[in-house]
């Protein structure tokens, strides 16, 4: 008796360190953040409203290897009266991305990943104070980067992961395009590139994984 309950006890020991990295797990995440800030004073009101959902997908195509993509879509809308300002961005893309998975203790995982994204973003800006004029940017982001982080797969259907260190290369090109009270109209274009990293705990974020 002792010795099957040691076997069992071994047994699920395995499966707790093995579950949802093995191949053909399909893991589906998602993120909703929202936010808003409303400043009140004598005759005016600012309010900034943040919104940002994200959607993805990764499947692991051997044990401790997953392949995902991730969508994303921002919408952020700034209102200030006291100098009668509308502001309104939208940003949208994705990012294929590869993740390998090291066992650290149980259910605790290391990951070491590299990814390539795409952003479009569109800046819209309208002022109507004393000399009305209306300013809007076009951007068109390219990244391609490496990152690393913490994974808690809390059970067979959950994980938890956040994202610890990452390096960066980004080249993006951006058009403004500025038309005044006079119809007087600008056009700018300009591109810029750019490597950047982030050390521990910078930029902290988690997601949420539904496994299956």
């Amino acid at each position: 008796m002792k010795k099957q309950l040691l076997v069992t006890a071994i047994a699920m020991s395995i499966s707790l360190c093995g579950f949802s990295q093995t191949k053909g797990t399909n893991a589906v995440s998602f993120g909703v953040n929202s936010t808003t800030n409303k400043v009140t004073g004598s005759g005016y009101e600012d309010k900034v409203k943040n919104n940002s959902f994200t959607l993805g997908y990764g499947y692991f195509f051997k044990d401790n290897n997953k392949i995902g993509l991730d969508l994303t879509y921002g919408l952020n809308k700034n209102t200030y009266n006291n100098n009668k300002s509308n502001q309104e961005l939208k940003s949208y893309g994705g990012n294929l991305s590869y993740q390998r998975y090291f066992p650290l203790v149980k259910t605790l995982f290391a990951y070491a990943g590299g990814k390539a994204a795409y952003t479009h973003s569109k800046n819209n800006s309208l002022y109507t104070n004393t000399y009305p004029q209306s300013t809007s940017y076009t951007s068109n982001q390219y990244a391609v980067g490496a990152y690393g982080g913490i994974t808690w797969f809390v059970s067979k259907r959950f994980a938890l992961e956040t994202n610890l260190l990452s390096a960066d290369i980004t080249y993006s090109k951006t058009e403004q395009n500025e038309v005044t009270a006079n119809s007087y109209f600008i056009k700018n274009e300009y591109t810029s590139f750019n490597l950047s990293s982030q050390g521990f705990i910078n930029n902290l974020g988690f997601k949420i994984y539904i496994l299956f």
